[in-house]
């Protein structure tokens, strides 16, 4: 792929679509959040109509949305890199799309149900918009493919380890945007925080542990999904309720989470400006939680040198940072914060036991345009 090739990188998400436009430069960003519901909006930064108008539909809306902003800026994509949140147990490594890897993952729908249904449908929307494009698949699981045996193997017979039951890991293509952007974070934790959430412990750049297991329900809890829960639950409801297997995800994959604690409500800045007792427990669950797998990521490390916050709940919320910060002051010896504290204490409690901690956005669409370009021949 020349360096000239104008590259789009498509990053969709349980609720929202990115794209964005390289040259390599980029030229284009666009991007649509709260995608489906009465609230969405789609923002646009470059080109020659930038701005924020209301935006209601789905994913195959978004896409048409998205390509009629590539014909007003006179773009026309190369190639198309396409973030997908699970290969599978076949794919991890970046791969050209045909009818064969899409066979692939469609059979893989069951590990990730909230996502490779939106992925699938971007990707055949994204085809047919651009069908003189290549089209490469990015996968948000290929970062933790080699992880450690301790890592990757979960405690479950060898029966079920046969039938594909390990940890796979999820948001390493945000990972890999923070470790390429700060190669000296030496062994780092860092905390993907938005409406899925992962930690993920690396050490000069290599995965050691990460928090999210066979399927982006698993980990800590997210916006609508539970996190780790006692299997027997899924049993109980099963033999005791009637439960089906539909049931049972949309309950743990759309209705859990911060949804589950605060009455539907999932996203984080509602529930930052609500003064309701359902909302600030669900927030403190949530810190709770990030605090107690980003301390369960340190105990894969050799040292802690850097604490790494990122994703949309990551960079933005400065709030919840210091209630995860809080909590992991201990840790480290450092003075004791407490809850009146100003605001940003805690990180820099941390911060004086020389612990790095950084906010980092979040840039995985500049690590699809570089797969990208490595997968497309010039």
């Amino acid at each position: 792929m020349t360096s000239s090739a104008t590259i789009l990188a498509l990053n969709p998400g349980s609720s929202s679509l990115k794209a964005s436009v390289r040259t390599p430069e980029l030229v284009l960003e666009i991007g649509v959040e709260r995608m489906g519901t009465g609230d969405g909006v789609l923002s646009v930064t470059g080109g020659a109509s930038p701005g924020q108008r209301p935006f209601t539909d789905g994913v195959s809306e978004a896409v048409d949305a998205i390509a009629r902003e590539l014909v007003i800026a006179g773009l026309t994509p190369t190639a198309v890199g396409h973030r997908v949140v699970h290969g599978g147990p076949k794919h991890f490594r970046p791969t050209v799309i045909d009818d064969q890897l899409v066979a692939d993952l469609q059979a893989a729908v069951p590990l990730a149900p909230l996502h490779l249904p939106g992925d699938l449908a971007a990707i055949g929307h994204a085809r047919r918009a651009w069908p003189q494009a290549r089209h490469v698949a990015c996968f948000d699981t290929g970062f933790h493919h080699d992880l450690p045996e301790r890592s990757r193997r979960l405690p479950v017979s060898e029966e079920l380890r046969q039938l594909g039951v390990r940890r796979y890991g999820f948001h390493g293509l945000s990972v890999q945007s923070v470790v390429d952007r700060h190669p000296d974070l030496g062994q780092a934790v860092i905390a993907h925080l938005g409406s899925g959430c992962s930690v993920t412990a690396v050490a000069d750049g290599r995965p050691r542990h990460t928090s999210m297991s066979l399927t982006p329900t698993s980990g800590m809890l997210s916006g609508t999904r539970s996190g780790d829960l006692d299997p027997e639950i899924a049993l109980y409801l099963i033999q005791q309720h009637g439960y089906t297997v539909d049931r049972l995800r949309t309950a743990f994959d759309r209705d859990s989470g911060l949804a589950g604690l605060a009455g539907g409500r999932h996203d984080v800045r509602d529930l930052t400006q609500a003064v309701d007792a359902d909302a600030e427990l669900a927030l403190a669950v949530f810190s709770g939680g990030a605090a107690m797998a980003i301390a369960g990521g340190v105990t894969t490390l050799d040292r802690w040198d850097s604490l790494v916050f990122t994703g949309g709940v990551g960079e933005h919320a400065s709030a919840v940072r210091e209630a995860i910060c809080r909590q992991l002051v201990p840790l480290r010896g450092g003075r004791d914060v407490v809850d009146a504290g100003s605001p940003g204490d805690a990180q820099q409690r941390l911060r004086e036991t020389g612990l790095r901690v950084l906010v980092v956005t979040a840039e995985e669409d500049r690590v699809i345009d570089r797969l990208t370009r490595q997968v497309v021949p010039d």
